[in-house]
Formats: structure tokens, sequence, C-alpha cells
């Protein structure tokens, strides 16, 4: 099955806040959360960050950003969106005010895309992309009548929680791709391999604090349950996706990582035995971390700067909450 990107978008919010601010306005949260780690480890998760602002969502929402995104996709496709077959929104932090059971259906309706198959899913944090995309491929794949796909996310967290240490600090934004079958322009999707791990849902929760929800991360069972087979699981799904096209790591001519810290960065990057310079920071320094758009960023990013050649290989990798794991291979 022949499907392409045939384009790719996001839009972040206007404002902008330092990670320093809010790591001082949130001092005590994180304070709390790093108490159970010992004292190098609680030191390594803030001068590792490697993260210096972030986009912050105010008259803006997360909605309006995928909204935005979306047009900007279909607009760059050369499609109506009243050919759109099927919407996929994989957004996991609507924001805390959002009125819409799913950004899938109200984009449906306010984009013109009357009779799209439109889907919606929560759990998939920064790996959500894959998820997407493999969902997006199996209807195509069993469904003739489905040709075009838009897929789209927004999140911001709650008020007060834009920390996540020991991991990252959040950001906010919007993205869209659009998928088409048996197109000629953009990268071609050679294969998608995902996997989550049911067990550590938990890991990382979203409950209710005081009468609001607050984003949980239990940092004795990242550092005890989640780090040891983090990045091990990346490998392995690397090593398949690239097995299963014939293909060999040597082969990659760009790999596009997700922005949750520089930390993270260089174990991805030591993990896959990568050299330096090899996986640069990119659009982190400007937009630092925005959950599942981070992937979309900076492969928008590579194109704006002519990185991106036709032949060229490109390897997504992204892992995040639910717990899930995913690596998309695409030759532009």
């Amino acid at each position: 099955m022949n499907v392409r990107i045939a384009a790719a978008s996001y839009a972040v919010p206007p404002d902008v806040e330092t990670v320093d601010a809010i790591i001082e306005r949130e001092r005590e949260r994180i304070d709390a959360a790093l108490r159970p780690l010992g004292a190098q480890a609680r030191r390594q998760s803030l001068e590792s960050l490697g993260l210096s602002r972030v986009h912050v969502c105010g008259a803006r929402q997360p909605y309006d950003l995928a909204l935005e995104a979306a047009s900007s996709a279909i607009r760059d496709a050369g499609v109506r969106a009243r050919d759109l077959d099927l919407i996929v929104d994989y957004s996991t932090l609507p924001g805390e005010g959002c009125q819409y059971a799913s950004f899938a259906h109200k984009a449906g309706a306010d984009l013109g895309a009357a009779m799209s198959m439109n889907l919606s899913f929560k759990a998939g944090g920064c790996g959500g992309l894959h998820l997407a995309l493999k969902t997006a491929l199996g209807w195509m794949a069993n469904d003739d009548a489905i040709r075009t796909a838009l897929l789209l996310t927004g999140d911001t967290p709650p008020p007060g929680n834009r920390s996540m240490l020991p991991i990252t600090v959040q950001g906010d934004a919007g993205s869209a791709l659009v998928l088409v079958r048996d197109g000629t322009a953009g990268p071609l999707l050679l294969g998608v391999e995902a996997l989550t791990l049911g067990h550590l849902h938990d890991a990382i929760s979203l409950s209710d604090f005081q009468g609001r929800p607050s984003i949980q991360v239990d940092s004795l069972r990242i550092q005890a349950e989640v780090m040891p087979i983090y990045f091990l699981n990346l490998f392995r799904l690397v090593h398949k996706a690239l097995a299963r096209a014939s293909l060999v790591l040597g082969d990659v001519d760009h790999f596009i990582y997700s922005n949750i810290s520089q930390r993270d960065r260089e174990g991805f990057r030591r993990a896959l035995a990568l050299p330096d310079g090899k996986l640069p920071s990119g659009p982190m320094l400007e937009f630092g971390h925005t959950f599942a758009s981070d992937l979309v960023i900076n492969y928008v990013e590579l194109r704006k700067q002519g990185s991106i050649r036709p032949g060229d290989l490109l390897l997504f990798a992204s892992a995040g909450i639910g717990f899930t794991w995913g690596v998309t291979l695409a030759r532009a």
C-alpha cells in the first residue's frame, strides 16, 4: 500500500514562559515530586533539561491550534476538506475547559469534512503520533474508500502542572498531518511499530487534587520500572521497523526525536550508538517540549531548512504516557 505524508503543519500560541519561571512558580510541587529520589538524581533532573522556554496557551487554546494546523496541512496537501475520509484526534491533554468530546468530530464540522469517519483516543502522550499513524494505515488498508486521512492533536497541561519533573517541563502546541493513499508527493510511509505496557499506565497519571485536575509523576516508579526499559524498548522498535523494511540503522538519514529533554535525547543517541551531532537539539531550544506535536514540529523545521532531500530515510521515534513507545519509517 502506498501512503504518503502529503503535508504536515503545526501551530503554537504566541505567549512564552521561561522554564526557570515555571520551575520557580511550581517549586512546591516539584520538591514533592523529587523528594523520593536521591540527591544526585534530583540534581540531574534539573541540570540536564536543556529546555529554556515554552509556548503557553492563553486566549488560543489547544483546539484552536489543532484547527489552524489542520487547515494549513490540508491546504499544503492540495486536498479539499470535504474529501477527507478519516480524521484521527490523538490529543492527550486538550485543556482543562475543553468542551468537546472529540477534536476529530468538532474539526470535521468546522472544516467541512461532512463524510469523514471521526476517531479520537487520549492515551498515547508523546507516542500518540505513531498510534494515530498505525490506526490510519489500518483503516486505509481495509477500506478502499478511505484514501485521505487527517491526523491532528492539541495539548496543554492543567493550570499549575507544567512541570513533569524529573522528566520534563511541558509547553503547548497543535499539529496535523495529511496522509494520502497512492499520492505522488511527500514521504512514503514504510512502516510503523508501536508498543504499550498497560501495567505502567499510572507512572504518569492525571488525577484530582484539591478539586482540580493534576498531573502526578511517580518519580520512584519512573526510576525503578520505566527507565530500565525505556531506551531498550525504543532500541527494539527501531531495529524491528528497520528489519521489516529490509533496512539497517546506517541507512537512516534523519532521526526525528521528541523534545522531552536534552538528557532524554542523549539517552536515545547513546542507546543507538549514534555519533555526536547526529541528534542535534534543533527546534527544542525554541519550542521546548510540546507533547505529541514534537515530532511534527521537528519534521516541518527540517523541511523548512531544506535538509530533507529526495530519497532520504526518515526515522521518527518517541515514547510517552500510557506507557507507549513508537517508531515510524518514511522515505522522502
